[in-house]
């Protein structure tokens, strides 16, 4: 049970991962959580339910976060502002709170067991493959939870997974359908290609002014220069606070405390003969009983018999060796007898859920606890770096209250902490243009910028977290609006696009003049050597490319196609060979589980409508979606 709970419930593991590199919601989002339950303006109602813009914003921040660490420079603080992403963010809210409610009116659970166990094999929370109640009492404290709180919400979420699982992944699909699907994707064709580069045509274009001119006046809307400030800002994190010398004492009581940090433990080297149990357990006790009696008469021959008679694969060719292990890696009774023999005894027969086992144990490592000496610096490091988090902590208030008491400057703040005033150019309501100073003047810097205290009034923004433990605080100091980009500025970027289209029309003018010559004389001159493409193996082959080669019916081969790429170059295949890939059942039983994920879906989708239906769906805002919402705010 527990085992098939980490099989189907990876994405809790995957939420596990990802919260720990995000907890610079935790604070805000628990708060906005708990004020939810207490509005009345509600967008929707499922049941009794009702679900508040604070509710849609909270989850809105959650999911522009998860793409901000998912994209990096690619991501956009726009990104969820279009009427289908703020549709698809209300209909998870309306499809999380109807399995919630189903789920307590069924009673359905999952044992805190099961929530420990997956929470414990959780990759994030592991430190040399192995669970780290540090590294977890970490989380929970950048989570602002308890132990008991998060487990609970693990039971739900699991729960919640359990209802759904029993829809979504059990569509059948058709074995049909499986190998016509499996044969698209296998389909193979031997092609040889002929490549006219755009780059050999780019020399040859000329674009005159008035090209450029007429381009300019058919698209300004490319050539606006965006709304922006420029913005001066400071930054406090425990970084400001890194120079806390230890206490010599401190360091060396904190060592005496926590030596088990430094141990290394025992280790053991063993070899053994592993008999299988196979049709008849107990002829197998008697041959391992006469192996052992063999080996511990001649110990030398315990690696020739582990080669001949060892049903190990992987160690059998080495004699049996397993090299060196711990506690913890092993079987239990293997563990055992390993741990409790003496160097040079041969043990057995050891019966584990494998087999019959005979073990030497050839080596012994003893435990041994590394020297203060050789961890000095890094208690002194850790002590550091705690003592600069704990002062940051103490201190943000003083920030915060600074920023906002003396708000016509960001200097008295800079003098008092000793930070220094940075400032950015081009800081659109998106954040900064540049992606290392955008990690810090972000998109939440930049709507507080942009917002009327700010941007009228000049005063400081607020201390603003934008990561975990890093507050910024940022004052407007000259305003832009949108503007045309005069033509000089911009006649560069024109030309460049000019060249690459009349480029581009040249080669597709001269490949499909080629195309004809090669087709009526049928050679393959300057053509490459021959390679079998896919849907999936490309070789590189873009998908316009392999799409034309793989449309070619095999009973009209060989044949010449041409195609433009996306950069411009025009590529002749020579498609010469066809063929079909058979498929292996455990490939035909693979896809068949893809195909049923992806059919099952739809099954998802049918089955949490029904839920929202059964329960009772109150439309009370229908406009939300649209963004309306903005402008009621801004008229309060």
């Amino acid at each position: 049970m527990l085992l098939q709970a980490f099989r189907d419930h990876k994405r809790w593991l995957m939420f596990i991962a990802m919260v720990l590199i995000i907890p610079s919601f935790v604070v805000t989002g628990i708060y906005s959580y708990n004020r939810m339950s207490q509005s009345d303006n509600a967008i929707v109602k499922v049941g009794e339910v009702s679900i508040t813009p604070e509710q849609f914003d909270y989850a809105k921040r959650e999911q522009l976060e998860r793409l901000r660490q998912a994209l990096g420079e690619n991501f956009h603080a726009n990104m969820l502002e279009s009427p289908e992403a703020r549709a698809d963010i209300l209909r998870m809210l309306m499809d999380d709170s109807a399995v919630t409610q189903t789920v307590a009116k069924n009673y359905v659970a999952v044992s805190e067991a099961e929530a420990i166990m997956l929470i414990k094999n959780a990759d994030a929370l592991k430190q040399d493959g192995k669970f780290s109640p540090e590294l977890y009492q970490q989380f929970l404290r950048s989570q602002g939870k308890s132990d008991q709180q998060f487990v609970a919400e693990v039971q739900r979420d699991l729960a919640k997974d359990v209802l759904i699982a029993g829809v979504s992944r059990t569509y059948p699909v058709p074995k049909a359908i499986v190998e016509q699907v499996h044969e698209i994707l296998t389909n193979e064709r031997e092609v040889r290609t002929f490549t006219i580069n755009v780059a050999d045509y780019t020399p040859q274009v000329k674009v005159t002014d008035e090209e450029v001119k007429a381009y300019y006046d058919a698209n300004q809307k490319e050539f606006l220069s965006p709304e922006h400030v420029k913005a001066e800002y400071v930054v406090l994190s425990p970084a400001d606070f890194k120079n806390i010398q230890a206490n010599p004492e401190d360091i060396k009581a904190y060592y005496e405390q926590n030596q088990n940090r430094w141990a290394v433990p025992e280790q053991r080297r063993a070899s053994h003969i592993l008999i299988e149990f196979g049709d008849d357990k107990a002829a197998a006790l008697k041959k391992t009983e006469a192996l052992l009696a063999e080996v511990k008469a001649d110990p030398s021959k315990f690696a020739d018999i582990a080669k001949s008679e060892s049903q190990d694969p992987g160690s059998a060719s080495q004699g049996g060796d397993l090299s060196y292990f711990g506690r913890g890696v092993m079987t239990k009774a293997f563990e055992d007898a390993v741990f409790n023999a003496k160097q040079g005894e041969i043990i057995g027969p050891v019966e584990t859920e494998f087999g019959y086992h005979i073990i030497e144990v050839t080596e012994i490592q003893a435990g041994s606890v590394q020297p203060f000496e050789a961890v000095k610096e890094e208690i002194e490091r850790e002590y550091a770096e705690q003592m600069a988090v704990r002062t940051f902590s103490e201190r943000a208030d003083e920030f915060t209250n600074l920023v906002y008491e003396q708000s016509d400057s960001l200097a008295p703040v800079a003098e008092k902490f000793g930070l220094k005033v940075q400032t950015v150019d081009m800081v659109t309501r998106d954040g900064a243009s540049d992606p290392e100073v955008a990690r810090l003047v972000n998109d939440r810097v930049a709507e507080a910028l942009f917002g009327s205290e700010c941007l009228k009034e000049k005063r400081n923004s607020s201390a603003i977290e934008v990561q975990s433990n890093t507050l910024v605080a940022a004052r407007v100091v000259e305003y832009f609006p949108q503007a045309e980009r005069p033509l000089d500025e911009v006649k560069p970027a024109i030309t460049s696009t000019l060249t690459q289209q009349k480029a581009a029309a040249m080669a597709k003018e001269a490949g499909e003049k080629k195309l004809a010559e090669v087709r009526a004389s049928g050679s393959l001159e300057g053509f490459t050597d021959p390679v079998w493409v896919s849907r999936q193996v490309m070789h590189g082959h873009e998908v316009a490319l392999i799409n034309a080669e793989l449309s070619i019916p095999s009973a009209k081969l060989p044949a010449f196609t041409g195609v433009e790429l996306m950069a411009g170059s025009y590529v002749i295949s020579h498609v010469e060979n066809a063929r079909s890939k058979q498929a292996s059942e455990a490939e035909i039983a693979s896809l068949a589980r893809e195909l049923s994920n992806i059919y099952g879906e739809a099954d998802r989708t049918g089955y949490l409508d029904a839920l929202k239906n059964t329960i009772g769906l109150t439309i009370l805002r229908p406009d939300f979606v649209n963004g309306e919402e903005k402008q009621d705010d801004d008229q309060q």
